[in-house]
This record gives C-alpha cells, sequence and structure tokens, in this order.
C-alpha cells in the first residue's frame, strides 16, 4: 500500500463532516464538482447520462472509484425543475441541456400564472434526480457524502421566462413573478425532502442571483431571500445538511448566510466586499466553511497534475494559516468533457499535503 493511500484514516463521509464542524481530519476534504464528467467513465452520451437515473447513478460511481472524491453532488443541469414545470428542453449529444429559448413556456408577464404546483415525486427530470440520490446513498451514503442539488426559484423561474426577460418583469411586473416563485417554491421545498428522505446527507442550494453581476442586495432578498429561507428551514427539518454553491463573481455571504443559514458556501471567487482570498478566509473562515476554488477550467482542461497539486496546496494553505473552514473543489462544476486525471490530481493534492 501507498504512502499516499496510507493517510486514508477515515472515511470520506467522516471527513466531511468533521470538516463541516471546523475539526481536525486526517487529510483534506476533497470533493471537485464532477457532475457530467461521470458520463464518460462509463462511454455513454451526455444526453443519455441526463436523462437516464440509472444510468447516470452508475457513473457517478464509477467515477468516484477512480477519482476517490469525497462527495457526490447530485447536479444533472440547470433545466432540472424548468423542465416539469412545463419548459421545452434541448437535450444536446455531447453537452448540458439547456431551455429552448426561442419557446418560452412563459412567453410574456401575463402568463406568470402558468405556473402550476408539480407534485416533484410524480414527475420526470426531478424524479429522477431523487432516484440518483436514492441510489448512491444505497450503494455507498455509509462510507462517502451524497449531497442533493436544487437551484434556487429564480434561477427556475429565469429558465423557463428567459433570463433578460425575468430581469426586466422584476421591476415592472413584481408581483406576477413573485406569484410564480410562491408556487416554484411550494415545489421545491417538497423535492429537497424528497432527496434527503431518499438517504442524501446534504442538499446544495444554488441561488445563482445572489451576487453583484446579477441583482443588487435588495432586489435579491425582495425576490429569493425569504423563498430560499423556506427551502433551507425544509432540509434540515427533513434531517439534512444545508449548503450553498454559488459560482458568481463576489457572492453576498452576509446575506446568504441570514437566510439560509448553511453549513458551508460553495464559491469560485472571494465573497463580496473581499478583494481576495485572504481577506475572505479572515472575515468568513471560522463563520461557515468555504468549498473551492480552483478554477474549473484551467484545472479540467489546462494544467498538469503537477501544476494543480501545487496550486491546491497553496489554497488549502492560505485556509489553514487563518484557521478558516475549507473543503477543497472546484468553483464550479468540473468540465463535462474535462481531463479526469485532473479531477485525480486534485484528490492526491489532499493525500500528499502534510500538515
Amino acid at each position: 500500500m501507498s504512502s499516499i493511500q496510507n493517510k486514508d484514516k477515515l472515511t470520506s463521509l467522516e471527513r466531511v463532516v468533521l470538516s463541516l464542524q471546523f475539526k481536525e481530519t486526517d487529510r483534506p476534504a476533497v470533493a471537485p464538482l464532477v457532475c457530467g464528467a461521470s458520463h464518460r467513465v462509463l462511454g455513454t452520451t451526455y444526453d443519455k447520462w441526463s436523462t437516464d437515473s440509472d444510468l447516470a447513478t452508475r457513473s457517478l460511481l464509477a467515477a468516484q472509484e477512480i477519482i476517490g472524491h469525497d462527495a457526490f453532488l447530485t447536479l444533472v443541469d440547470l433545466s432540472i425543475e424548468a423542465a416539469d414545470f412545463g419548459q421545452e428542453i434541448i437535450f444536446p449529444k455531447n453537452s448540458t441541456a439547456y431551455p429552448n429559448f426561442d419557446n418560452q413556456f412563459i412567453k410574456n408577464a401575463d402568463e406568470y400564472n402558468k405556473i402550476k404546483y408539480v407534485n416533484p415525486r410524480e414527475s420526470t427530470r426531478m424524479k429522477s434526480v431523487i432516484d440518483i440520490c436514492g441510489g448512491l446513498a444505497k450503494a455507498k451514503g455509509k462510507e462517502v457524502g451524497v449531497l442533493g442539488f436544487v437551484y434556487g426559484p429564480l434561477g427556475v423561474l429565469s429558465q423557463i421566462r428567459g433570463h433578460k426577460e425575468l430581469f426586466r418583469d422584476l421591476i415592472k411586473h413584481p408581483q406576477e413573478v413573485l406569484g410564480a416563485v410562491e408556487i416554484i417554491t411550494d415545489v421545491l421545498v417538497d423535492y429537497v425532502k424528497a432527496q434527503i428522505e431518499t438517504g442524501a446527507h446534504a442538499v446544495v442550494i444554488d441561488p445563482l442571483y445572489s451576487s453583484p453581476t446579477v441583482l443588487s442586495k435588495k432586489q435579491w432578498e425582495t425576490f429569493e431571500g425569504p423563498y430560499v429561507k423556506r427551502i433551507a428551514d425544509a432540509i434540515r427539518e427533513a434531517g439534512g445538511l444545508v449548503s450553498v454553491h454559488n459560482c458568481g463573481n463576489g457572492v453576498y455571504f452576509e446575506e446568504v448566510i441570514k437566510w439560509m443559514n448553511p453549513g458551508s458556501i460553495s464559491v469560485a471567487h472571494p465573497a463580496y466586499g473581499c478583494n481576495n482570498w485572504e481577506e475572505h478566509a479572515k472575515k468568513w473562515g471560522q463563520k461557515v466553511v468555504t468549498i473551492g476554488y480552483s478554477d474549473p477550467a484551467n484545472t479540467g482542461l489546462i494544467m498538469t497534475p503537477k501544476e494543480i497539486i501545487k496550486d491546491c496546496h497553496s489554497q488549502i494553505d492560505l485556509f489553514r494559516q487563518n484557521n478558516a473552514g475549507f473543503i477543497l473543489s472546484t468553483g464550479c462544476e468540473f468540465p463535462p468533457n474535462g481531463n479526469l486525471l485532473s479531477a485525480i490530481a486534485m484528490v492526491n493534492a489532499s493525500k500528499t499535503y502534510k500538515y
């Protein structure tokens, strides 16, 4: 057995749980967000992977066996929820599914009332993710972290209405937007409960618009804050942990924590008001665990394994030097067509890191 393998004294799940409690572990927890990239392990096409829960589950399990990361993330694509509300989705053979923006389900501000409650347990795409969570939990839930995933209600609505159109409606038709957000939230509350009930340990909420690259603090708090709070509360009530992912620049950490109180936040950039990672770690490192922050494109497509290990070691160093909670990861999804050897290098960075 190699010296790298000898460092694994904890299970992946134990390592993640201790990390979320700001406790010492045998080595840094590491979870590159290998989601769609897993389709390549079993040699299937992306469209089949994203529409077949059994195939996706087997792919994610096989990828984890090869890579060795400490947690699964069940992000399939950001169109999952929108599809079940009636939005037409395009499924490219070799890339991520997306809405047909030429055929929006909500075509004008008078059509927000088309949004009706959908039971996620009896839907098509949300039910698929629920099944993936269950499959992963049954196969490896005692050893590896299983993280469900839900797109925030405003994000879901943007997939159904169109981003530009929705942002205009926030100003011109706020009540119509909020009516739709209310119903979507009802569905997402039941969706996250179902994920936890399958055995998932946590659900990651993606409030994509909680950064200044998209909305002001006031806008985000008005149109999504109270609604994601309901989703976060539902996760905890079901017995799960709450995590947040937002790869936007300058995530509103204060407001995100105010409304969702997550144990961890997955980011690609330092929090709002922080000029660099040093400032970020000093300000937020003892309040919430940061998950990040390797650049997905550079890590997955450009850097060599040696460069990746060096880069990851420097990230771990920075947070440890500031006594800050940290789980090593990519700042956003690992590229679906990225080099899986690069994900392995991230895990090796954890295994070779010297405390």
